[in-house]
């Protein structure tokens, strides 16, 4: 018989086949489910799991499959997997309250609340009386309402909610929100029970930990607390913060026996890093002192482990008590045959910082570049690196090394500060300022970044913000004395003496001998500020007669009587003090000044020369009695102090400032500018310098290379109102021919400096490149006026200029 209809037969085969292979596949979904329920009956979750995944790969919509998975996630305390898992359920079954129960308290454990509401209340929807779901919408009714203060309707709902968590005592939520109400209603004494008997159901809840422990505090229950916070580290392993509460406990009440086992503790475990044991020997030697943190050192440098850094230690412990030789050849020799790794690595950056403070900057350069010959990245090699670089004038290359350092170490305040400090030097005050900012940031408000921040908005005169700043840190650093006397002058300054007067008020509750002294040098500053010289005077007589020995007491009285006109109390007081100290170098030093005032210049001049030969170059005493003889016309006699001082004393600050500018004054251009490129070398942050060096250098030099050189040292004057930086920095900018440039800065820099020829000369010069001839005219007839008989090279092109111009119109 022939096949009339073909392609119908061929169809009707592809549908039987294809039925066949539904029923086949949902039949071995089946199995898997049902293999999947045995396995996790005999406790093997890992392949059950497997199985129910394939159930789930067969047949995706399988809502046993997906229930089973979901429960199983939360019954091994996988919240978030099982999240995930009800989530699919309900989106495929939109009907299933369990999984919206689920849902709803699963968001709420983990604070989401707009997510639990809305699974919460659908479920109720669903299941109007649902107890779990009915409990989530009470709970988070209740918060809503602590959070708008009706404490009524809180204290209503937490009645309710409490009927449930006795039909179901195990319900966390419940269990939460009735102990919240004992505590926020100060029913301790329920509160607890209801805390431990929601431990008996979930042993290692957080929550209730952490609320059983804050009770205990509120009850001085400090056996409590520690038995808590011991089950809390324990519990919680991986958090550090527990283990920090749990030492700070010990230290706070006094049990260092109990911070030491614990901190041992630590050390010991099979998972301890290597840091753990240094952690002791750095608490033994703040809390037992430096010979028990050396025996420590010894006994472990004595078990045979790997002593390196042990070894290290100890030979920093040397060199902070002053073996600094024998410190660094300890650490050199134990560089020599060391690994090359991190630990090296940051002990050569240890030892480089050793050899700046013992004077080997060229060593120190050494070692950090024999680290970042192998590590480019080296944070603390790049910090000191790009230090270096800032003191040489190359702030551009100082913070690209600091750019590199943050890549590894992305929160460090210090790299925050130092390119802060690239980008002053740099001339950009607005990006320093940005990352002082940042330092302050990511230290928390930290004391020396605060501080540093304020200071530099206060050059801006930005006080306000300086002040926030400052506030702020102190709320995190209440007992900083550094930052209440910073504030306070903050707070003098802007003549706010009733906030002054309050951090005079906390410093003397402090009841330290720094905050009352630090208390006694704002109030005397609150008092003269006032011009309450009377009040001030009686102020510090009674600091003195109460025993105060602080020397800026003693000179803040005298300066004061002497102001007064109150010279013979102010000369029995210093003499008074004298005779019970005789030889006290800074009285001595009191007591000259006043026999200037006094007219006993013979005895004043013999005090200071004696003061000179004791303490050879001491900047105050030289500066004083030089200016004493040149104000007496002794210039010859002043002239030759200074020179007696450097025979002595070759490094003496004060008489090589004093002789860089007899030099200038004598025409000697060269000269002065050898003795501040010497000084620049030893204190290259100091602006006066840098200043006096590029302005020597610009005005008496035409080279290129000097140029190029004064630019990179005058660079941080960008910006300035001080009329001799702006003179130094408008002439470079006119050098390098940038005119108008040049022109803002020389304008102002001429009217403020108005009997210097030489800062007439280059407004001149800048006038005619711009081609302002009646002003060029004017700037060089003010010169000539000044100096008309000089023969230096500027009068002379002065003269010719002006011969140049054309006449007058």
């Amino acid at each position: 018989m022939s096949l009339r209809f073909p392609g119908l037969i061929s169809i009707l085969l592809s549908v039987t086949l294809i039925l066949t292979a539904c029923e086949s596949s949902e039949e071995r979904a089946q199995k898997h489910y049902e293999s999947g329920l045995a396995l996790l009956k005999e406790g093997d979750v890992v392949r059950a799991m497997v199985e129910f995944r394939n159930v789930l790969q067969l047949n995706p919509t399988h809502k046993d499959a997906r229930l089973t998975i979901a429960r199983t996630q939360l019954e091994n305390g996988d919240r978030q997997s099982a999240f995930g898992s009800y989530a699919v359920l309900v989106e495929n079954y939109p009907e299933n309250v369990e999984g919206h129960v689920e849902l709803s308290e699963i968001a709420f454990l983990e604070r989401d609340l707009e997510t639990a509401s809305r699974h919460g209340l659908t479920a109720k929807e669903l299941e109007a009386d649902n107890q779990r779901a009915t409990i989530v919408v009470g709970a988070i009714d209740y918060i809503n309402a602590r959070k708008s203060g009706d404490e009524a309707k809180a204290a209503e709902i937490a009645a309710v909610v409490s009927e449930y968590l006795a039909m179901s005592p195990s319900n966390q939520i419940a269990r939460q929100v009735v102990i919240e109400q004992l505590i926020s209603v100060g029913d301790f004494d329920k509160a607890m029970p209801a805390i431990d008997k929601g431990l008996e159901f979930e042993p290692d809840d957080f929550q209730l930990l952490m609320a059983k422990m804050r009770l205990q505090v509120q009850e001085n229950n400090l056996a409590g607390v520690e038995e808590t916070l011991i089950r809390l580290v324990a519990e919680f392993p991986e958090n550090e913060e527990l283990q920090r509460m749990l030492f700070a406990f010990y230290l706070e009440n006094d049990n260092l026996d109990g911070a030491e086992e614990y901190l041992r503790e630590l050390a010991d475990a099979p998972d301890a890093e290597a840091g753990a044991k240094m952690v002791i020997v750095q608490f033994l030697s703040q809390y037992r002192g430096i010979e028990a943190a050396r025996a420590e050192l010894n006994r472990l440098i004595g078990t045979g482990e790997d002593n390196f850094a042990f070894r290290v230690m100890l030979a920093s412990m040397d060199y902070e008590e002053g073996k600094k030789d024998q410190a660094l050849a300890e650490i050199e020799a134990l560089l020599v045959d060391a690994e090359p790794n991190e630990e090296t690595r940051n002990t050569k950056v240890l030892l480089a910082r050793m050899l700046i403070d013992t004077g080997n900057p060229v060593g120190a350069r050494a070692r950090v570049e024999e680290v970042l010959s192998v590590d480019a990245g080296h944070a603390e090699a790049l910090k000191l690196q790009a230090v270096w670089l800032t003191e040489e004038d190359k702030p551009g290359e100082a913070i690209v090394a600091l750019r590199t350092a943050l890549a590894s170490a992305p929160q460090d305040a210090e790299i925050m500060t130092l390119m802060g400090l690239a980008h002053e030097r740099a001339g950009a005050r607005e990006l320093a300022g940005e990352r002082y900012a940042v330092a302050v940031d990511v230290s928390g408000s930290a004391i020396p970044e605060s501080l540093r921040y304020a200071a530099f908005l206060a050059v801006d005169e930005r006080f306000d913000a300086a002040i926030a700043v400052l506030q702020k840190a102190l709320e995190r650093a209440p007992q900083s004395i550094d930052l209440q006397s910073n504030l306070a002058f903050m707070y003098i300054r802007e003549r706010d003496w009733n906030r002054a007067t309050r951090i005079v008020w906390s410093l003397r509750a402090m009841e330290t001998d720094a905050a009352t002294a630090a208390a006694n040098r704002i109030e005397t500053e609150v008092l003269s500020r006032q011009e309450r010289t009377e009040d001030t005077i009686a102020f510090l007589e009674g600091l003195i007669e109460d025993g105060d020995n602080d020397a800026a007491t003693l000179m803040a009285l005298l300066q004061n009587q002497v102001r007064d006109g109150r010279l013979d109390a102010a000369t029995e007081l210093m003499d008074e003090r004298l005779a019970d100290d005789p030889e006290n170098p800074e009285l001595r030093f009191l007591r000259a000044g006043l026999y200037t005032l006094s007219d006993e210049a013979d005895k004043a001049e013999a005090e200071y020369r004696q003061l000179l030969e004791e303490f050879p170059g001491n900047d105050r005493i030289l500066s004083t009695l030089y200016s004493r003889l040149i104000a007496n016309g002794r210039d010859d006699d002043a002239n030759a102090l200074v020179e007696e001082t450097l025979a002595q004393n070759p490094d003496a600050r004060a008489a090589l400032l004093i002789k860089a500018s007899r030099l200038e004054g004598d025409k000697d251009f060269e000269g002065a500018i050898e003795i501040y490129e010497r000084l620049y070398a030893t204190d290259s942050s100091n602006l006066v310098l840098a200043n006096n060096l590029a302005s020597l250098i610009t005005t008496h030099r035409n080279d290129e290379e000097g140029l190029d050189r004064a630019f990179a040292i005058a660079s941080r004057l960008r910006g300035t109102d001080v009329p001799p930086f702006q003179d130094t920095y408008g002439w470079i900018e006119y050098r390098r021919g940038n005119y108008e440039e040049a022109l803002a800065y020389l304008e102002p820099a001429a009217e403020g400096l108005s009997e210097d020829p030489f800062v007439q000369y280059h407004l001149a010069m800048t006038y005619i490149a711009l081609e302002r001839v009646e002003d060029a005219r004017a700037a060089l007839n003010r010169m000539m006026d000044l100096e008309s008989d000089s023969d230096l090279p500027q009068f002379v092109s002065a003269r010719e200029e002006l011969a140049k111009l054309p006449p007058a119109q």
